[in-house]
């Protein structure tokens, strides 16, 4: 996996141990994700199509964010309506957009003291985050 993620971004540090499994993106298939950093950013490489196809990369500043102690989780999409109230509320008043809950489907989670909360986004096709 960490191979996979270089030949495709090859400018970061893969964490071998940051490999998550789950269905990211709602289509009943099992994917896999993996965390690595560069001095810019903190990366995650969601691999929809098996690891010869080129994945889909999240970045988020190694800045605004610490890189060093940055962790990728996966996270339970099964949310009840009462929850989905609060995430909205916490949020601004308006549930994240495309955000959907289900039982099967999962999100990822990177810490780093501070939570961003990833999901599959169904209105827009792609993934897309919250943070409280």
């Amino acid at each position: 996996m960490e191979a996979a993620a270089a030949r495709f971004v090859p400018d970061v540090t893969w964490r071998a141990g940051s490999v998550v499994k789950g269905d990211f993106s709602c289509r009943g298939r099992v994917e896999q994700a993996i965390l690595g950093t560069n001095p810019a950013d903190i990366v995650i490489a969601i691999f929809l199509h098996g690891t010869t196809k080129p994945p889909e990369i999240l970045r988020y500043s190694a800045k605004a964010r610490r890189a060093e102690s940055a962790e990728l989780k996966i996270e339970s999409l099964d949310f009840t309506p009462q929850e989905l109230k609060e995430i909205a509320d916490s949020i601004g008043g308006e549930i994240p957009p495309g955000l959907r809950a289900s039982k099967t489907c999962k999100g990822l989670n990177l810490s780093d003291g501070d939570s961003a909360h990833i999901y599959w986004n169904h209105k827009a096709r792609r993934f897309d985050d919250w943070s409280l």
